[in-house]
């Protein structure tokens, strides 16, 4: 055991990512506490990692304060986070915890930076989003907005070949593409309907085809580069941006509450997340273009570890470098704790 990092929790330690951490925790000879609700698996979990266990439900504000009590950083892999984020981020505030999670959900985000005061008065760090969702995109924006500094348009997009998505990260889906999108305007977070704005982009070794939907960055990326407009557009065929009136009147039926109930029972039991090999066969890559008021541009393109194998890695290596206070509390995005340089970890090539 790495006796030089504190005592480190993963909470939600059943799931398909929290899992991938908890490997790549081990990896680095570091053997966190494992925590979340279902006794059975978490001692299933336990047995199987050779990790200790805590099993609690985080409406027992007795209960989480004592288990929190030691542990010197959570990272909260329990989605989806809106349900499960306050909880946990008032405990850590109480029990002086560091607070890590992976969400990409906005509100949570927001629910991080709005206890940035609290978090300085605790001494604790609050980062949220430190996996795929957002550390390389987030990461790509700062480095774009430190080549422009004037920069006032921020563009960003994704694009995820042969990859699977895991059932944690499939019912956040199902949460937001039946819900309202989310651009940013002026500074200020306004609707949009998701795929109303498409990009169409190609260069001699790449090309990207994507619509606009309510990702993470909306929001964090005012916050790590202070740029004011702001649009995510996810990878799509193209047969989808061609019809996207209909991909997005077929989107109204998931806000159905019977149509969204028999989607997600679907999810929890018939899937489960990519397999080693298909995580290591997807090919993941990332866009970002600043523009200033002139009219002048600055994008690139990055081919970057597969998202599950990016969350796990950046899970980690953001909960050591807190667990080794290397940051001072607060709140933060990941390229405000690190620097742009920090995903520089996580690339595999640049695309010229």
């Amino acid at each position: 055991m790495n006796t030089s990092i504190p005592l480190l929790m993963i909470y939600g330690a059943n799931g398909y990512s929290a899992q991938l951490i908890i490997k790549e925790l081990l990896l680095r000879k570091i053997r966190p506490v494992l925590a979340g609700r279902n006794e059975t698996a978490l001692k299933h979990l336990a047995q199987k990692y050779n990790c200790e266990y805590k099993a609690f439900d985080l409406f027992d504000e007795e209960k989480v304060d004592a288990e929190l009590k030691e542990i010197h950083t959570v990272i909260n892999c329990a989605g989806p986070f809106i349900q499960t984020a306050k909880d946990l981020m008032e405990a850590c505030l109480r029990t002086k915890t560091n607070y890590l999670d992976i969400t990409g959900e906005m509100p949570v985000m927001h629910l991080a930076f709005s206890l940035d005061g609290k978090a300085k008065e605790s001494g604790i760090v609050i980062l949220p989003s430190v996996g795929f969702d957002i550390i390389p995109t987030d990461c790509l924006a700062k480095r774009l907005s430190e080549k422009m500094p004037d920069a006032i348009h921020l563009k960003l997009g994704f694009l995820n070949k042969r990859g699977k998505i895991s059932r944690g990260t499939l019912l956040t889906s199902l949460g937001f593409l039946g819900g309202t999108g989310r651009i940013r305007r002026d500074g200020k977070l306004i609707e949009s309907k998701i795929g109303e704005f498409v990009v169409d982009l190609k260069w001699k070794n790449f090309s990207f085809s994507g619509i606009s939907i309510p990702w993470g960055d909306v929001y964090s990326s005012f916050h790590s580069t202070k740029i004011p407009n702001v649009e995510v557009y996810l990878a799509m065929p193209g047969i989808v941006i061609k019809f996207r009136k209909l991909f997005l009147f077929l989107l109204k039926i998931l806000k159905m509450k019977l149509v969204k109930n028999l989607i997600s029972g679907y999810i929890k039991k018939y899937l489960t997340g990519p397999t080693k090999s298909e995580r290591d066969s997807a090919a993941t890559y990332i866009w970002g273009r600043v523009e200033n008021a002139k009219g002048k541009m600055i994008e690139e393109v990055y081919q970057v570890m597969e998202g599950y194998n990016l969350t796990a890695k950046g899970a980690a290596e953001c909960a050591v470098r807190v667990s080794k206070n290397e940051i001072l509390p607060g709140t933060y995005t990941p390229s405000l704790a690190f620097g742009s340089e920090f995903m520089d970890l996580f690339v595999i090539r640049k695309i010229d």
